[in-house]
């Protein structure tokens, strides 16, 4: 488990959380490519080089969330929220074959007016934390509703669910995973924030997790 104490009041904390947080996996998988130039047969090669591709994905992931949230404001336009998710179910259905994206057909378009990279990058947050919580054949769900005034976007999943600590946390930086920083969360918070939506989340009765994302619609 992750925290970051206080409310980001310094650079320096933050700084020094994400330098540790990179420092980890960067130390495995420097370690794994040593063992990897003594290695003498193929299996233990591709083990090595499996761990190795784990962990730089890790760090990966966190730049790329860093990126998304230093960047400046860019202009916002309009573009079609119904096809952003369309395209990102398919994608991550090909991705990960044994996983059930579920996502019903034939919506019409709903067209919102934003910064089109940073609404993608929640969504992309959302998917990958549900597919880090499913089994192999877990099911996620994406549902749309379109309201006259506002454009809600649901995400389930059939996995573990949330602990209480991180569904009441609205501010810090925090993540129940053991190799998490909790900057993706706090980007996707901060991101529809600013939007003048909102962003829930929940356990689901019956097991697993929800997340709404709430965007209003622009007159």
């Amino acid at each position: 488990m992750s925290t970051f104490g206080g409310n980001l009041e310094t650079l320096e904390e933050m700084a020094a959380t994400i330098a540790h947080e990179i420092k980890n996996p960067l130390a495995l998988a420097l370690a794994n490519l040593d063992l990897i130039k003594v290695s003498d047969t193929e299996e233990i090669y591709k083990k090595y080089c499996s761990i190795i591709e784990q962990e730089l994905f890790k760090i990966n992931r966190l730049v790329m969330d860093l990126i998304h949230i230093t960047l400046s404001e860019e202009r916002e336009e309009m573009f079609d929220l119904t096809a952003m998710l369309d395209d990102l179910a398919s994608e991550y259905q090909r991705r990960y074959e044994t996983i059930t994206f579920s996502r019903e057909p034939g919506l019409c378009s709903s067209c919102f007016c934003g910064v089109e990279k940073k609404i993608q990058m929640v969504f992309t947050n959302i998917l990958n934390n549900a597919v880090e919580a499913v089994s192999q054949k877990g099911v996620i769900e994406i549902v749309q509703e379109n309201g006259p005034d506002t454009i809600s976007i649901t995400i389930n999943d059939n996995g573990i669910g949330l602990p209480r600590e991180l569904l009441d946390n609205r501010i810090d930086l925090f993540t129940t995973k053991e190799n998490g920083t909790g900057v993706g969360l706090y980007y996707c918070r901060a991101t529809i924030g600013k939007c003048g939506g909102r962003f829930l989340m929940r356990n689901r009765p019956g097991g697993g997790c929800s997340v709404t994302v709430e965007l209003p619609l622009k007159k």
